[in-house]
């Protein structure tokens, strides 16, 4: 049983202050009457609510969870210590009925914010229960909007799965268990398919993946496995890349497709060999771009994907623009520039004239919601676990910041530092987040689109991850390799809210408050 699980069953055990909110037993669309202090409040499902909980705060620390039945905590209340993705501290559910707060010394007063599910006849509660605290109440304070039907949702996941994993029995190596471990193993399918079911569940319109989804050295063998066949001279390198491609790509993408899930991919510095580009690898860059375009940017006739896409560009298959409903329109940015002469983080000129386009377009249809995809923050963040922490150059000076600001994009995903951070600038909320699979960092962005707001959820999950007793490891090109047992808990969490409104960032929560 998980801390957090084992802690709710103590708690539950100790007994807790209740909030009743019941409503008459006729049907919808009646209201639900509320009775707290003496009034009578009527809601509907989907109404928003404000509970005031009073905390008397012990010098240790302190735990509180707030239970919800027939309501929905939509926020991680300030007075609680933010989650990391190492650390979970205050969380929510993934369905909404219960907060883990770690409460901050010196609390008082929490407030929770709470949307109506139930309908007309049902009881709504809201219990508060913590230990070694002393009192504990909780009281209705105010009672918001309406919560309407998102038009569409879309889930975030930079850097998955930042590793090559896939069974090297499958596409066209020349593997032999006798000069390597194979690259996935049962740990790795079991983990793999909770975090994908877990997408499932969530029901999305497309799952956006803003590169980094392999590790990618497939140029080199530094291990002498030639998996993919000797890398000695260029030509030979150029052949274990499309191999390389052809094992690892098909399997990660059958991972979404078996479960019925679209996925709208972008090109990281991994899928282009990794950074820094000496001169041999960057001649080796139009191999991997190509490779990439095969699997990602191409039907099965080789015909584009893509119809929306910078034409007559270096990046024609590796950057597009897609309207899923009419309120959203969606784009993914190729950020790197590498040629046989240098390699830099930027948006080239021809798709930079060709995202204007786009934006403009999307401006004169009147589209609600413009959220653009690349790897690299544009806007250089602090925490990074494992990266080379790699940025757009020029920052918020670069004239791809600029075409944000001047075009009104409301969001911007990027990965790369493997870390979670929100920057709000401009009127442009920028929000990186993902992480690397196989050393528990993984974590999602829910995105539901409204015609009046965008309401998002960073969830994470509990992985522990182990090398074997031997000391063996799943094999990667280099030789370190990657640990060969991971361990995913099938439920996920939130540990940070954010609202965007017309008007710009609204409210946030958690690990997504803005910093800087």
């Amino acid at each position: 049983m998980r801390p957090r699980r084992l802690l709710a069953a103590v708690l539950a055990l100790a007994g807790c202050n209740t909030l009743a909110l019941a409503g008459p037993g006729h049907a919808e669309p009646a209201s639900v009457a509320i009775r707290w202090s003496g009034a009578v409040v009527a809601v509907r499902a989907g109404d928003a609510l404000v509970a005031s909980v009073d905390v008397e705060v012990s010098s240790e620390v302190t735990v509180l969870l707030v239970s919800a039945a027939g309501a929905r905590v939509t926020a991680v209340p300030d007075g609680c210590a933010a989650s990391s993705v190492i650390h979970e501290r205050s969380s929510i559910t993934a369905d909404g009925d219960q907060l883990r707060c770690l409460v901050h010394p010196g609390e008082r007063r929490l407030v929770v914010p709470l949307v109506v599910t139930a309908g007309a006849g049902e009881q709504v509660a809201v219990e508060a229960a913590a230990g070694r605290t002393g009192a504990v109440t909780t009281g209705l304070v105010s009672l918001g909007g309406r919560a309407e039907p998102a038009a569409y949702r879309f889930v975030s996941s930079p850097d998955f799965l930042n590793a090559d994993v896939g069974d090297l029995r499958r596409g066209p190596t020349s593997w032999s268990p006798s000069r390597s471990e194979n690259s996935t193993n049962a740990s790795y399918r079991t983990a793999l398919g909770r975090v994908l079911d877990a997408f499932r569940a969530e029901r999305p319109g497309s799952v956006l993946v803003a590169g980094d989804l392999v590790e990618g050295h497939w140029g080199d063998d530094k291990t002498g496995a030639r998996v993919f066949g000797p890398v000695d001279t260029h030509r030979e390198r150029r052949r274990a890349v499309r191999r390389a491609a052809a094992t690892y790509y098909p399997q990660w993408l059958e991972r979404f497709r078996s479960r019925g899930l679209s996925v709208l991919p972008a090109v990281g510095d991994h899928e282009l060999g990794d950074n820094p580009w000496r001169a041999d690898d960057r001649r080796l860059v139009p191999a991997y771009e190509q490779a990439w375009a095969r699997w990602f940017a191409r039907k099965p006739d080789g015909s584009p994907r893509w119809r929306d896409r910078p034409r007559g560009s270096r990046h024609e298959m590796l950057a597009y623009a897609v309207r899923p409903v009419p309120e959203l329109q969606l784009v993914t940015l190729d950020v790197f520039d590498v040629t046989e002469r240098r390699a830099r983080v930027q948006v080239d000129r021809a798709q930079l004239r060709w995202l204007r386009r786009v934006l403009d377009r999307a401006e004169r249809d009147g589209v609600e919601w413009l959220v653009v995809q690349g790897h690299a923050p544009v806007l250089p963040v602090d925490k990074a676990r494992g990266s080379s922490g790699l940025s757009i150059r020029g920052g918020a000076g670069s004239a791809l910041w600029r075409t944000f600001r001047d075009h009104g994009v409301d969001l911007y995903l990027a990965g790369e530092v493997h870390d979670v951070s929100a920057v709000a600038r401009d009127g442009v909320v920028q929000v990186t987040h993902g992480g690397m699979f196989q050393y528990g960092l993984t974590n999602y962005l829910r995105a539901d689109v409204h015609a009046d707001r965008l309401e998002l959820q960073l969830r994470d999950f509990d992985v522990r991850w182990a090398d074997a007793p031997d000391g063996s490891r799943l094999w990667q090109t280099r030789p370190s390799g990657i640990p060969k047992v991971v361990h995913v808990d099938p439920e996920p969490f939130t540990i940070g809210t954010m609202t965007l409104d017309r008007a710009g960032l609204r409210d946030s929560s958690g690990v997504l408050r803005p910093v800087g």
